[in-house]
């Protein structure tokens, strides 16, 4: 017995083949494509799952389910993908119904924050928690929620968009369509805008020199002591403080997993972010919470995936 996990991003596409105890044998990796349409990504998906099977020496007969996690938005009560901005093409497509007729193995999707909020909670740095929220700060921002040891994903699988709180109103676009979301300002992409917005008008600071500055470009002038960087990164956090406060006043969680590429800035990005957080949250909705790094780094979706496929299985089981 087998079991399959898929994390669908935009730039790449890995899947798992995984034991009956969730732990991950063979991985394929292989990049989307996404720019080719929903046709060729589908059959990239088909492929790679049919390529990791086989070289894991595992009959698709031998696979009790799949389990795929990609952006949202996503109904995984209905196995919908809606319209996630980085798979063009992907406009409510049943994608649940296409890969499982595609491959002959039960197919089920989720959130990809949401499945690395699952990876977390039973094989990572959440084990034991049954109040939790996963935090991923990147190329944009994301949460899963557990509460009562359980995924949360509201009524149509849209809850933990935490990226969409507005936090500056009237501020740079959002790819949503709305202004001021914490992900348009304080996300890798947010923080790339506010540097080549501010660097051409800031000649003493060394972005100024920086055609098109990058995220990393801006951690690494904020660490030499440049002042515009360590502003950017001082707004950032503090915005992303703000949706951190909204999300403890909501839920009061026992504990934060905060994870993403764009934390690797330190300091001058997380100490405002404390700051703004306790600032903007009740003091009792803090209690006891815990915020901590991920233990499972890249793979918590790809590992959240293969526990998805284990629960749905274990589900058929008792019905």
């Amino acid at each position: 017995m087998a079991f399959v996990g898929i994390d669908l991003g935009g730039t790449q596409l890995r899947v798992a083949v995984a034991d009956a105890r969730g732990r991950l044998r063979t991985v394929v990796r292989h990049p989307t494509e996404a720019a080719r349409g929903r046709r060729h990504v589908i059959d990239r998906i088909v492929k790679a799952v049919a390529e990791a099977l086989e070289l894991d020496g595992t009959r698709p007969r031998q696979v009790r389910s799949l389990g795929i996690g990609l952006p949202g938005p996503v109904d995984p009560a209905a196995g919908l993908v809606i319209s996630p901005a980085n798979l063009p093409g992907f406009h409510n497509v049943p994608l649940n119904r296409i890969l499982t007729r595609a491959t002959g193995v039960p197919s089920f999707l989720h959130h990809d924050a949401h499945l690395a909020a699952l990876g977390e909670h039973r094989r990572g740095a959440a084990r034991g928690a049954s109040e939790l929220i996963y935090v991923t700060v990147s190329t944009g921002i994301g949460a899963g929620l557990i509460l009562r040891g359980d995924l949360y994903a509201g009524a149509h699988g849209i809850a933990g968009e935490i990226g969409h709180i507005v936090v500056q109103p009237g501020g740079p676009l959002c790819r949503c369509g709305n202004h001021g979301c914490v992900e348009a300002v304080a996300s890798g992409t947010g923080i790339m805008h506010a540097a080549r917005v501010a660097a051409p008008k800031t000649p003493d600071s060394a972005l100024h020199q920086v055609k098109d500055p990058t995220p990393e470009d801006v951690v690494r002038a904020a660490r030499a002591g440049d002042a515009l960087a360590n502003s950017i990164l001082e707004s950032a956090g503090t915005f992303l403080g703000i949706a951190m406060g909204t999300l403890i006043n909501l839920f009061n969680p026992q504990l934060i997993v905060l994870g993403g590429s764009v934390l690797k800035a330190g300091r001058p990005l997380l100490a405002p972010m404390r700051r703004s957080m306790n600032a903007s949250s009740w003091k009792a909705s803090r209690r006891g919470l815990r915020i901590v790094r991920p233990a499972l780094g890249g793979d918590a979706g790809l590992i959240g995936a293969v526990e998805f496929a284990q629960l749905h299985a274990r589900n058929a089981r008792s019905a």
